[in-house]
């Protein structure tokens, strides 16, 4: 046998492997759900390559969304919650399983802001988590934001934003409809808080969170059925979906745009 022969055969074999370990990766791909929607740069992260989102395309467990500035997505899991994605997030989709005795979703933040509503239109009662760097915040409701970044928000006094400067990481969650629980994974000795609808907790490093505090009145109005937009990082309010946040070169829900069935719970 000679040299090109061996070759032809080496090249073959290594495509052949390739094409199996890519039909077996497919074949294992737990699907997630599919961009619903999307405006400006937001690219999808799968298996080490990175490509640009469409409209309808298919989203796996594992598959990290990325939004650049002014960009935003809209993504609709396999049980019918819906994420909204803003502009300058990056976000992993841990897990999300539909079984006939268990619903579970598993959101990883490490930047930006997310919206979550929860579907409780089926069984059963679904267990949704995002998990951000130093907080885990568990739905028991259909509608809240969660959002982090690495310098104290601007919707601290002064005084705050002094105390926690050498802080890097804040984790915020506003909820708008139904009750959140918030844990410091990195404390998990501090406790939780339930935050209710209209309310808001902060995480700072690895403190326990926040006591729940009132959202302000536009965004307490959208929590009971408005159509104000919640808060965006740093707590800037957005009102009637039309300033900075949410809103901003976008067009995002806030208050009933994409209201599911009430449950007591996230």
């Amino acid at each position: 046998m000679n040299k090109n022969t061996i070759s032809r055969l080496l090249v073959a074999s290594i495509v052949t492997f390739t094409l199996l370990i890519a039909n077996r990766a497919m074949a294992q791909a737990t699907p997630a759900g599919s961009v619903t929607s999307l405006t400006g740069d937001v690219r999808i992260e799968r298996a080490g390559t990175t490509v640009p989102a469409t409209p309808a395309m298919a989203l796996n467990v594992g598959d990290r969304v990325v939004t650049g500035a002014s960009s935003r997505a809209t993504i609709t899991l396999t049980d019918n919650s819906k994420l909204e994605v803003d502009e300058s997030t990056s976000m992993v989709i841990d897990q999300q399983m539909v079984g006939a005795n268990s619903r579970n979703t598993k959101l990883s933040l490490f930047s930006g802001l997310v919206r979550s509503f929860v579907s409780y239109t089926s069984s059963p009662t679904p267990n949704f988590e995002v998990h951000t760097p130093n907080a885990v915040a568990s739905a028991r409701g259909t509608e809240y934001d969660t959002s982090t970044e690495t310098q104290p928000p601007s919707s601290m006094s002064e005084e705050d934003r002094q105390k926690y400067k050498d802080c890097r990481r804040f984790t915020q969650v506003s909820v708008y409809d139904g009750t959140v629980e918030v844990t410091n994974t990195t404390n998990p000795g501090g406790g939780s808080v339930q935050v209710p609808p209209g309310h808001k907790t902060m995480v700072v490093c690895g403190l326990a969170p926040f006591p729940p505090s009132e959202l302000a009145a536009a965004a307490a109005a959208a929590a009971v059925g408005g159509s104000t937009t919640g808060l965006f990082l740093g707590s800037a309010i957005v009102v009637g979906g039309t300033v900075g946040g949410l809103a901003a070169g976008g067009v995002f829900s806030g208050g009933n745009g994409h209201k599911t069935t009430k449950s007591p719970n996230q």
